[in-house]
């Protein structure tokens, strides 16, 4: 399943997401410069009964503007994110 994230360009297959939260931890870093899920604009939670993954992706997002890649994509250890001209 795909989602689109309409600000930012952000494609996420949410069946290659593992819901590990790395790219909760490299968002909060771009947003805040510390790793802490409570200043990211990415959010994946996973349900632990059906193990479906959901992506929410706050107003905040800025693709990590001044970075040559989103980190959320850059840090992600299954290639789930992608921009949405790459396709994932």
């Amino acid at each position: 399943m795909e989602f689109r994230a309409a600000r930012s360009r952000l494609l996420v297959d949410t069946e290659r997401c593992s819901g590990c939260g790395t790219c909760e931890l490299a968002c909060s870093y771009h947003q805040a410069g510390n790793f802490s899920t409570n200043f990211s604009s990415v959010h994946v939670d996973r349900n632990h009964r059906t193990a479906q993954i959901q992506f929410t992706l706050e107003s905040t997002c800025d693709s990590c503007l001044g970075e040559p890649t989103p980190l959320c994509i850059k840090y992600c250890l299954y290639d789930a994110i992608c921009m949405e001209e790459e396709k994932c």
